[in-house]
């Protein structure tokens, strides 16, 4: 990335926080909590819910702070949603922001050192940390809030389509549930540089990402190594799984993987899923042979009638919790159609 001009002097810490925050600290928690209308203790509920630890008695709040719990208020008030709603939701969106500011501030960080070996940087990191921050800030704003648009039309349109499908409830509707993992992970991440290891987690994360939601399926959440995601037919996330493995599994510089896929109602919530498919779909992955795709008996049977796939039988398995489990291997007999 190439800086802008450095500034006539080197920028302070307070003046980045300042240019992050988009204000200087100056209330207290009653200041903020009288501004919006909160007691103190509903306050720190919400402060809490998106992710931030106790600050004490100090100035540690800017007019942004008191204008956000101001917003959240209005909407309680208003009766758009319920104060339990609301933590809810501010839970949810301090999660997901949270890891992509995490994971904005590693990848400036290997920017900014990146300029500074090659001698095209200011000298100083946090002068160079101020000018990315200045350029960046403005066009992923816009970026985020965009994004967030898209998404929620998208997510829209899906539930919809559910309600017009029978009189299930919209967030406890049948999906099919997915987990991919990487197989020999922790044996294989031991004799990794933490750089090449890096390299392999944002390959496999890249990789699973273009796979799944270009083929029509919801990415639920990354843990490193696993990729958990959702589709709303048997088909969607059976062709994904047979492509995770075409893409990964045939990858020399790879790991192999596997996949378990399986099938029925599943609640959603802060924008996990959760229920009996969720937990079989699991144990389907630790129970599959590397580059390979386990699935349920709900999933065989929907799968039975697709002549893209070929099914195999293995022997009912005894799962811990969840009783005798009949898994099938799936095979793409033709590359699937969209």
């Amino acid at each position: 990335m190439t800086l802008p001009p450095e500034p006539p002097r080197r920028p302070t810490a307070d003046e980045l926080e300042r240019l992050l925050l988009g204000a200087s600290r100056r209330y207290t928690w009653k200041q903020i909590a009288e501004g919006a209308g909160l007691t103190v203790a509903d306050a720190q509920r919400y402060w809490r819910a998106l992710g931030f630890p106790d600050v004490g008695d100090e100035q540690a709040f800017t007019v942004w702070d008191m204008e956000a719990l101001r917003g959240i208020t209005d909407l309680v008030r208003d009766g758009v949603v319920d104060e339990a709603t609301a933590v809810q939701m501010v839970r949810a969106l301090g999660r997901m922001t949270g890891r992509l500011a995490e994971w904005h501030v590693e990848t400036l960080a290997e920017i900014i050192e990146e300029n500074e070996a090659a001698g095209v940087g200011t000298g100083s990191r946090l002068t160079s940390a101020y000018l990315v921050a200045q350029k960046l800030l403005p066009e992923f704003e816009r970026l985020l809030i965009y994004t967030w648009r898209r998404k929620l039309g998208a997510s829209v349109n899906r539930l919809v389509a559910i309600g017009r499908i029978g009189d299930a409830p919209l967030l406890a509707a049948p999906a099919s549930v997915g987990f991919a993992d990487l197989v020999s992970f922790t044996r294989l991440s031991r004799g990794l540089s933490v750089e090449a290891l890096g390299e392999l987690v944002e390959r496999f994360e890249a990789t699973t990402n273009d796979v799944i939601f270009g083929t029509g399926g919801r990415v639920i959440k990354t843990l490193g190594d696993e990729v958990v995601f959702t589709a709303d037919d048997p088909k969607t996330a059976a062709t994904i799984g047979c492509r995770l493995v075409a893409e990964i599994g045939e990858d020399a510089t790879l790991p192999d993987i596997r996949v378990g896929i399986a099938t029925g109602p599943v609640v959603a919530r802060l924008g996990d899923v959760f229920g009996t498919p969720t937990n079989l779909a699991a144990r389907l992955t630790a129970l599959a042979e590397r580059n390979s795709v386990l699935v349920d008996d709900a999933t065989a049977d929907e799968l039975a009638d697709v002549g893209d796939f070929a099914l195999r039988a293995l022997p009912p398995t005894t799962v811990r919790g969840l009783g005798i489990v009949n898994a099938f291997s799936v095979t793409v007999r033709r590359e699937p159609t969209a």
